[in-house]
């Protein structure tokens, strides 16, 4: 019978309910699996961090309470099991689905689980890579619409709550059917990808660039106002302009025209500020286009 348990090709793990490996079976293979045999007689109180512990305590009393199986998933690196760092294994962090079920009977007088460790970091990572490509405009890799509205909606339910605030900018490319028209949509297409190079580095971790529709684009910024939105605007104007011709010559000349507005308390969905930055927008295309508008309540 131990023969068979090691021939598994995934580790099962032994766990007391006070945290004690006592028994390790299977997992043989070194490229999806640490050998993990040396750690059968500690607890993973003294080789795991204090947020993993209390995760997996949580999980074994679970199943114990419930005396049936649970499923979980959780990553975990070698890098964060003391005796592991150095050992032969994938790198990285892993994936894993966790099997948990009550074992049949008392170890050292404690109740105990049998812990089935599976490695799904490929299927993680196509699913990561699944719902970026859902999230995401293939041409420029800026946010899609369906992701911008998405985080509006979150952005707009936290502000509601707690008053913070978050501004908008809304910006398109001055004359872009005649760029299309002039230099050819391959280089249309050369053109949104560079300005969406450039408003990303102009942007903190937190904001958010999408790709709207066409040549236009949405900016959210978290923890803004309207006027610290401006200041963001006129430095992507800027930009965008020296960027795109000190990337690809200075027959290129492109503007953008900007809009700019935050959510107001008298909001009642996030719809009615992508309203206003378009507003503003269409004014600084009136006003002459290359320049920034912010939306003024009179309007």
């Amino acid at each position: 019978m131990l023969v068979v348990l090691n021939a598994l090709p995934d580790p099962v793990f032994v766990l007391t309910e006070s945290g004690l490996y006592a028994g390790l079976f299977g997992h043989a293979d070194l490229n999806y699996y640490h050998d993990g045999h040396d750690l059968v007689g500690c607890s993973i109180q003294t080789i795991l961090p204090a947020e993993v512990v209390d995760w997996i305590m949580e999980h074994i009393q679970e199943a114990l309470n419930q005396n049936g199986l649970i499923k979980v998933e959780y990553p975990l690196s070698a890098q964060q099991v003391k005796g592991l760092e150095n050992q032969a294994g994938p790198d990285g962090m892993i994936w894993f689905e966790g099997h948990i079920q009550p074992f049949p009977q008392l170890i050292n007088g404690e109740r105990a689980v049998i812990w089935v460790a599976r490695n799904v970091t490929p299927r993680k990572l196509l699913e990561e890579q699944l719902l970026e490509a859902s999230q995401t405009d293939p041409l420029t890799h800026a946010a899609n619409r369906r992701r911008l509205l998405e985080v509006m909606q979150v952005h707009f339910g936290a502000f509601r709550r707690y008053r913070h605030p978050v501004a908008m900018i809304m910006f398109d490319i001055d004359h872009f059917k005649h760029l299309n028209d002039r230099f050819g949509h391959l280089t249309g297409d050369k053109v949104l990808r560079c300005l969406s190079d450039i408003c990303r580095q102009e942007l903190r971790e937190n904001d958010l660039l999408a790709r709207f529709g066409g040549e236009e684009f949405i900016i959210v910024l978290p923890s803004t106002t309207a006027e610290q939105a401006v200041q963001t605007a006129e430095r992507i104007r800027n930009s965008i302009t020296t960027g795109i011709a000190r990337e690809m010559g200075e027959a290129m000349q492109v503007t953008v025209s900007l809009g700019v507005s935050e959510l107001l308390d008298s909001d009642t969905s996030h719809e009615q500020v992508i309203q206003r930055v378009d507003e503003a927008m269409y004014s600084a295309k009136q006003a002459g286009r290359n320049r920034v508008v912010r939306y003024s309540l009179a309007e």
